[in-house]
C-alpha cells in the first residue's frame, strides 16, 4: 500500500508539470474569443475541417497507441507537448495575423505581411527577399502549398499552420535534446515548456516571419550532433538554416566544433552545406526570379542601413533582450503610426513590468545567475555536457556582438539565441534538479512566466483587435 502511494504521489508529481502547457491552451482560446471579429481559427473549422480532424486523429492515436509501441511511449511527454504548443500558436496566430492588412512593423519591427506574401500567398513568387534569406522561397512555397491540399486550397491558413508546427516542433526537440542530457523526463517537460512559453517563442511562432524556422533548424542540429547523426543530415540542416538566415549557420558551426573538436569533419561537412546552398541558390533564381545570390558580396551590402551606433544605451538593451526580455517581457512601448498600433522594447522598458510581472521577472533573474554560475561546474561532472554548454555561452556570444550593432530591435530577433539561453540555464541546474523542492520551484518559475508572457499576447492581440475591427 505504501508503495503504491508513493507511486501515485510521483504520478501526479510528474503530470503536473503539464499545467503550464495546458494552462497556455486554455489562455489561447480565451485570447481568441475574447477577439471574435478577428479569430479566424472557427472559420478554418468550418470551411475545412481536415486540418483539425488530422490533428485529433494524430493526437489520439499516438495517447493510445503509446502502450504498444515503445517509441511512442519513451516519446509520449514530448508528443503531448508538441500538439498542446502548436495548438496554442495556431488559435494565437489566427488573431495576430491577416492576409488583407500590411501589418509589417506591428510586432517589434517584424515584416510578417511580407513574408506571407513571399511564403504563402499566390502571387509572392514575385516578392524579392535580400541575400541574407537566399532560400526562403523555395523552401516555404513548398512547404506552404503542399499544406494549403488540407486546407481547401487556403494559403494563408496553411502558412500558419506550418508557422504553429515550427513552434511545436521547438518544444519537441528541447525535451528531446533535455531528456538525453539528463534523462529527466519531468525536467525536460518543464525546461521545453519554459522555451515554448517564453516571450519570444510566443510571439514569433505566432506572428508569420522566419525566426521560429530558423529555431528549429538550430534545435534539429544540436539534436542530431547528440545523436551522432550522419554528415549528410547534419549538413543539410545547416543547408536550410542558411537557407532561412545565412547568418545561423554561424551558430551550427560553432556548436559542431565545441562538441565534435574534428577540424576535418567540420570543414568537410561545412563545405558540403556551402556548395549544395549556392546549388540551390541557383535553382531558386530559375523558379524565382527575384531570389538574390547570397555568394556576390554586393547582395549583402546593403544590410548595412541596418546597422546600429553602439553607445551604452544599445549595449543595456542588447544585453536586456539577450537575457531578460526574451523569457520574461515587460509591457512593451506602444505607438500609433499612420493609425497602426505598434509594439517595441525601448531603452527603459525593463520598467514596465506589471505588478504580477514583477515575480516572473525576480524569479528569472535569480535562476538566470545560478544557472550561469553552475553551468562552469559542469565540466567535471560530464565533458559532453560541459562542451555543449560552452557551445551555447558561444552563440550566445556571437548573438550579443551581431546585434550589437545590427537590427534597429534587438527582440525581432531573439528567437535566435532563446533555445542557448534555455539550454545553457538547463545543463547549469541539471543537478538540483533531482531534489522535489527544486522541481517545485521550477515549476512556479514556468507558470510565473506563463502568466507574465501570455498577459503581454492578450495585450497585443486587444490593440491588434480594435485596430483591425
Amino acid at each position: 500500500m505504501a508503495l503504491r502511494q508513493i507511486l501515485f504521489t510521483q504520478k501526479t508529481f510528474f503530470l503536473s508539470n503539464f499545467l503550464p502547457a495546458i494552462l497556455f491552451v486554455i489562455a489561447a482560446f480565451f485570447i481568441g474569443f475574447r477577439n471574435p471579429d478577428t479569430f479566424d481559427a472557427p472559420a478554418l473549422a468550418g470551411s475545412s475541417p481536415i486540418p483539425a480532424a488530422l490533428f485529433f486523429l494524430a493526437s489520439g492515436a499516438i495517447a493510445g497507441f503509446s502502450r504498444k509501441h515503445p517509441v511512442l511511449k519513451e516519446n509520449l511527454p514530448g508528443l503531448v507537448l508538441f500538439f498542446l504548443f502548436t495548438l496554442g500558436y495556431f488559435l494565437i496566430a489566427s488573431v495576430l495575423n491577416k492576409p488583407e492588412i500590411n501589418t509589417n512593423n506591428v510586432f517589434f519591427a517584424a515584416d510578417n505581411a511580407s513574408w506571407y506574401q513571399r511564403m504563402a500567398a499566390e502571387d509572392g513568387w514575385n516578392t524579392g527577399t535580400r541575400g541574407v534569406h537566399p532560400l526562403a522561397h523555395i523552401i516555404f512555397r513548398p512547404l506552404t502549398a503542399a499544406l494549403s491540399l488540407l486546407t481547401g486550397g487556403d494559403r494563408f491558413h496553411a502558412n500558419i499552420i506550418l508557422l504553429s508546427l515550427a513552434g511545436g516542433g521547438c518544444v519537441l526537440l528541447m525535451w528531446k535534446i533535455v531528456s538525453i542530457l539528463t534523462e529527466n523526463s519531468g525536467y525536460a517537460v518543464l525546461s521545453a515548456s519554459l522555451l515554448g512559453l517564453s516571450a519570444s517563442h510566443l510571439t514569433f511562432a505566432s506572428v508569420i516571419e522566419t525566426y521560429i524556422f530558423s529555431a528549429f533548424c538550430l534545435l534539429f542540429f544540436i539534436w542530431l550532433a547528440l545523436r551522432n547523426g550522419s554528415a549528410w543530415l547534419l549538413a543539410a540542416a545547416g543547408v536550410v538554416t542558411l537557407g532561412i538566415t545565412i547568418t545561423n549557420i554561424a551558430q551550427q558551426l560553432l556548436t559542431f566544433l565545441f562538441l565534435r573538436r574534428d577540424i576535418k569533419q567540420l570543414t568537410g561537412i561545412f563545405s558540403l552545406v556551402l556548395a549544395i546552398s549556392i546549388g540551390l541558390n541557383l535553382l531558386s533564381k530559375v523558379f524565382y526570379p527575384v531570389t538574390e545570390y547570397f555568394f556576390l558580396p554586393q547582395n549583402l551590402a546593403g544590410e548595412q542601413r541596418f546597422s546600429q551606433q553602439i553607445d551604452i544605451q544599445r549595449i543595456g538593451l542588447a544585453a536586456e533582450n539577450l537575457f531578460i526580455y526574451n523569457m520574461a517581457a515587460p509591457q512593451p512601448y506602444l505607438s500609433m503610426r499612420n493609425e497602426m498600433p505598434r509594439f517595441n522594447f525601448l531603452p527603459g522598458s525593463i520598467q514596465n513590468y506589471i505588478w504580477f510581472g514583477l515575480p516572473a521577472f525576480v524569479s528569472w533573474a535569480v535562476v538566470l545567475a545560478l544557472g550561469l554560475a553552475s553551468v562552469f561546474f559542469i565540466r567535471r561532472d560530464n565533458l559532453e555536457h560541459g562542451r555543449l554548454a560552452a557551445a551555447m555561452l558561444a552563440c550566445l556570444l556571437f548573438n550579443f556582438a551581431l546585434h550589437l550593432g545590427y537590427g534597429i530591435e534587438p527582440f525581432l530577433y531573439s528567437a535566435d539565441w532563446t533555445y542557448a539561453l534555455v539550454l545553457t540555464i538547463t545543463i547549469g541546474l541539471q543537478n538540483a534538479a533531482r531534489r522535489t523542492w527544486f522541481m517545485a520551484a521550477w515549476l512556479l518559475l514556468t507558470m510565473l512566466i506563463a502568466i507574465n508572457n501570455l498577459w503581454l499576447v492578450y495585450l497585443i492581440a486587444r490593440q491588434v483587435s480594435e485596430f483591425i475591427s
